[in-house]
């Protein structure tokens, strides 16, 4: 009996590349509404330059928790998918 190949789940490292992708956003669109949550918020700390997200979409390094939430509003996603694609339990 062939053994059924399973299906590729994506990295932590795809997930916001294939959702950026998906809306259709360039890293600089990214950088550019992070600059504007930012200005809301009066705090730096969610801006997330176009270089640091690609970090993230190719080294699969976990945002901190300031530029997830950026993450999560520029993608349209509740903060909760996100921390599961960084394997992170929401209980």
């Amino acid at each position: 009996m062939p053994v059924k190949p399973r299906p590729h789940r994506p990295t932590p490292a795809e997930r916001p590349r294939a959702r950026r992708l998906a809306l259709g956003l360039t890293l600089r669109d990214v950088h550019e509404a992070s600059i504007a949550l930012a200005e809301k918020y009066g705090n730096r700390e969610f801006t997330l330059p176009a270089s640091r997200l690609h970090e993230f979409e190719v080294k699969g390094i976990v945002p901190s928790i300031f530029r997830l939430y950026t993450l999560s509003w520029v993608y349209g996603r509740k903060i909760g998918e996100l921390l599961r694609w960084y394997g992170i339990p929401t209980r």
